[in-house]
């Protein structure tokens, strides 16, 4: 966990920025709650709480300036809280161990994997949200199995925290979890008869339904409703919400199309042997084990499956890997030998955490080079009124104008012909060159709904279009250019361009 830390730091702080496409969407949330006390973009709201309560009190007891403070804060909440995840899968996993007569090499397998693999360390500084989730999920996981095995009110008020967490951190975390509670209670209803059980039980889960809903109903009212309908619609009509249009379909027969089928294969081969021993050894196992493990593989294979749209499937596959990890930690740990479980446990580090070292020399960078983040910063003599002004741009480097120039920000594909009048300047920003590779191009809000800090309801503040992430920003020939710098091209744009007019603007609700 230690070496994680220190590897995740070292990848945030070689950069005056934060890494990843969506590194600066965190500084711009938690300077809106220092200075106004509120989100500057829809979200749910713990990690920018964590966030901007860190950067106050830098602020206070080191006298840093508050955007220091802010990127400080950022960066080490993403360096120390995502390796906590190691914590309660290896109490989960020894758990299992114990019960097995074995010792700690499992349960520390399976901790090192979850925060040195590679996967994590490709999205360092991008998807924080996601991250942080993912400690609570752990956590779901290990107090959930300790609550079925004695369904004590201390433990389950453990079980109920994890999910308040969750539901305040990431939606999309919150829906694997709830995949996974949809199948872990019944099969443990299923295994354990008698009223007597159940009327343990019952009243807890009556709990946390409650707890759910009012979440729910309070993320929606004070400060997300989309991504509640969201979670809603994945639920309700799986279809519409596995394939919104928001990409264009996969191409049977692509290369994407097989590895897709790939990854689906590789996550199934890593939980099969799991439900498999579950099954055959159903009437000896303990029924929290059972339960578990169904609930684990059930939400790996439901997640991964090749019916997602690409943009799901990516966040999809990141989500699973936890849960993918403990129920494969099951397995390794009724191998019959210990020869043969070590040389799994060998093979599997060797290619889990092998590529880490190869993801550190493209984590540690920001989306737009350093020489575009200077003359970005350049250009707010170009912005007299912020608030009145709206920056349009690619994916990422709009977090960084939001950042420098504290203007509105939106993609393309956002705009409508009456967002002209709803402000004083819009403005076009076009990335010359300094837009650099970065190893995982999705994640963080949904393409197309961004906009900065400035007072009142966006007109942008539209559901997810599906815009498509670095798309270029087309400036018409007949724009005031009013910066046209090494690296930026920045230009004012006076009426609806043709691409823009030829859209319905009453095709989408508002």
């Amino acid at each position: 966990m230690m070496a994680a830390v220190a590897a995740r730091a070292w990848l945030l702080f070689r950069t005056p920025y934060v890494p990843g496409i969506n590194g600066a969407y965190y500084p711009v949330q938690a300077r809106a709650l220092l200075e106004r006390g509120a989100l500057a973009i829809p979200d749910l709201p713990l990690t920018f709480h964590l966030h901007a309560a860190l950067a106050w009190s830098l602020a206070k007891v080191t006298g840093m300036a508050q955007a220091d403070a802010i990127m400080w804060a950022v960066k080490l909440c993403d360096a120390v809280l995502p390796p906590l995840v190691a914590w309660p899968v290896f109490v989960l996993v020894r758990r299992w161990a114990r019960s097995r007569g074995q010792g700690d090499a499992v349960p520390l397998a399976a901790a090192a994997l979850v925060c040195l693999a590679s996967t994590p360390f490709r999205i360092v500084g991008d998807l924080q949200k996601n991250s942080l989730a993912l400690v609570w999920l752990a956590m779901l996981a290990a107090t959930l199995h300790c609550w079925l095995e004695a369904p004590t009110p201390r433990r389950g008020v453990a079980v109920l925290a994890t999910l308040l967490l969750l539901g305040l951190t990431h939606v999309g975390v919150l829906g694997a979890a709830l995949v996974l509670l949809a199948v872990v209670v019944p099969v443990f209803m299923a295994r354990r008869r008698g009223f007597a059980r159940w009327r343990q039980v019952l009243p807890w889960m009556g709990a946390g339904v409650l707890l759910l809903v009012l979440t729910a109903a309070f993320v929606f009212w004070r400060f997300d409703p989309t991504r509640i309908h969201r979670l809603a619609l994945a639920f309700t009509n799986p279809a519409a919400f596995s394939f919104d249009g928001g990409q264009m379909p996969i191409r049977p027969g692509s290369a994407m199309y097989v590895a897709r089928w790939v990854a689906w294969l590789a996550f199934a081969l890593a939980v099969g042997p799991a439900l498999s021993i579950a099954w055959r050894r159903r009437n000896e196992l303990p029924a929290a084990d059972v339960a578990l493990v169904a609930g684990g593989a059930f939400a790996v294979l439901a997640m991964t499956g090749p019916y997602f749209s690409m943009d799901k499937s990516v966040r999809f596959y990141l989500i699973a890997l936890l849960p993918a990890i403990i129920v494969a930690a099951f397995s390794a740990l009724h191998v019959a030998t210990a020869w043969r479980r070590w040389c799994l446990l060998g093979l599997v580090l060797l290619v889990g955490i092998g590529g880490t070292v190869r993801s550190w020399p493209l984590g540690g960078q920001a989306v737009l080079s350093d020489a575009a983040m200077r003359e970005l910063q350049s250009l707010v003599q170009y912005i007299p009124q912020p608030n009145r002004t709206l920056i349009v741009t690619e994916h990422g480097a709009e977090w960084w104008g939001a950042w420098f120039l504290r203007t509105r920000v939106a993609q393309p594909d956002a705009l409508r012909p009456e967002d002209w009048q709803h402000y004083d300047s819009i403005l076009f920003l076009d990335i010359k060159s300094g837009l650099q590779a970065n190893m995982f191009a999705g994640g963080g809000p949904p393409p197309g709904r961004g906009r900065g800090p400035g007072p009142g309801d966006s007109p942008l503040a539209r559901p997810d279009r599906g815009a498509r992430p670095m798309m270029s920003v087309p400036i018409p020939p007949d724009a005031e250019v009013l910066h046209d710098g090494a690296t930026l091209r920045l230009a004012r744009i006076a009426t609806p361009p043709d691409f823009v007019r030829s859209r319905d603007s009453h095709a989408l609700p508002r």
